[in-house]
């Protein structure tokens, strides 16, 4: 009964979550934090019976995510509502006590959220290169034109390894390999300038968001590019209200929630998918 209230909790609580940052590129406070408290809550209700583990559980899976997350948001990998969802989750899932395989559970998920997280960035990319595909295709030929004489070595690179893979089919993978990074590099970096960068008034900012550059005054530097914390939000606002800036550059990130529930269903499903498919091949 535990696992299962805890299962529902968590996917009530991403399913809300990815809604919300699907349509506003933000997740409220009291949503990460409903999760975290729900948890601890039902653990501390199943604890009163004399298992105290089943609550340790859960406050050392939240200080381990809690740690991860926080390690994350100080070097602007995820925003603040990213690190508290994954303090949640440690919560949800928790190190079961005494140790055994299970422990491990918030490992797993980890890792699971890692390898989704870059599928789903990769996808999201792709569609916004689809989508926007006629506005991104003269700045390629300008960055190819600007670059080309790279551009021309990896072609010849990559004709030399076709050449060389006549002698030993091992090159054949290298060859698939220069030229078509540079053209994803190039892609990624393009989509980003056209998607993920906005000037906005201090008024429409809010915490965990990214400064793309530094903000200024006079020719003097008042913040350094960061990920923004309440406090600087203050002080964004103070020196708007003294006429010292009027918007700032911001950097939008993909909206990463739903990866957090794409990993939880691979976490809770994944090795019965894994043996029904090893099955079905064997």
């Amino acid at each position: 009964m535990l696992e299962i209230m805890l299962t529902i909790i968590a996917l009530i609580g991403l399913l809300i979550a990815s809604y919300t940052d699907l349509k506003s590129r933000e997740v409220p406070d009291w949503l990460s934090y409903g999760i975290l408290c729900s948890a601890l809550g039902i653990r501390l209700i199943f604890s009163l019976n004399g298992d105290w583990n089943i609550l340790f559980s859960g406050l050392f899976g939240f200080a381990v995510l809690f740690a991860v997350g926080y390690l994350f948001y100080i070097v602007s990998q995820w925003g603040g509502g990213d690190a508290k969802l994954l303090m949640g989750m440690g919560a949800v899932i928790g190190i079961s006590l005494p140790f055994s395989v299970s422990s491990l559970n918030v490992l797993w998920y980890f890792l699971a959220l890692l390898l989704v997280g870059s599928i789903y960035g990769l996808a999201w990319m792709f569609f916004l290169m689809i989508r926007s595909w006629k506005e991104m295709s003269k700045p390629i030929i300008t960055t190819l034109k600007k670059h080309h004489l790279l551009h021309i070595g990896l072609i010849i690179g990559t004709i030399f390894l076709l050449g060389l893979t006549f002698y030993n089919k091992l090159f054949w993978p290298l060859a698939l390999f220069p030229l078509p990074l540079f053209y994803l590099i190039t892609s990624i970096n393009l989509i980003e300038e056209m998607n993920f960068y906005r000037r906005i008034s201090p008024l429409k900012l809010t915490e965990g968001d990214w400064l793309a550059e530094d903000v200024k005054a006079n020719g003097k530097v008042l913040m350094e590019k960061k990920t923004v914390e309440k406090n600087d939000v203050l002080k964004l606002r103070k020196w708007m209200a003294e006429k010292k800036i009027e918007k700032i550059l911001i950097k939008d990130g993909i909206p990463f929630i739903p990866s957090f529930l794409l990993a939880y269903f691979l976490f809770l499903f994944g090795e019965k998918l894994w043996s029904i498919v090893l099955n079905k091949l064997f």
